[in-house]
């Protein structure tokens, strides 16, 4: 079974918040429970989810982002969350800094997720 997991890593290091504002994310690719690569995805400020879910005005908007299973954040709204789920892809908040470490302990099921509160932690002005 592969599975692809985006991680918010803004300053490509460390896991950031605010997932709809991040321009970096690391994707890993899973296959069977084993990481077969890991790539940085740059985004331009029109490919974030912000624009995506709150100004992209056209019937059925697209990002480079719907094509993974898993977003790994240290802050998501809930109106991102719900409307990543409408397209099947999970979103948690999580309080691990580490990439590599986060992404290890989803494979071993010991992730700690902090469950998704509207802005949590993300200081946007509710946006």
């Amino acid at each position: 079974m592969k599975t692809r997991i985006a991680v918010t890593a803004q300053n490509k290091r460390t896991i950031s918040s605010h997932a709809g504002a991040c321009r970096n994310y690391y994707i890993y690719e899973i296959v069977d429970n084993t990481i077969v690569s890991k790539n940085l995805l740059e985004l331009s400020k029109e490919e974030t989810l912000k624009y995506t879910f709150h100004e992209d005005s056209s019937d059925n908007p697209q990002n480079k982002l719907f094509d993974v299973n898993i977003i790994l954040t240290g802050g998501i709204g809930a109106g991102s969350t719900n409307k990543l789920a409408a397209r099947n892809i999970k979103a948690y908040v999580i309080e691990e800094k580490d990439p590599n470490t986060a992404v290890d302990l989803i494979l071993k099921g010991e992730l700690q997720a902090i469950e998704p509160a509207e802005h949590a932690g993300c200081n946007c002005g509710g946006h």
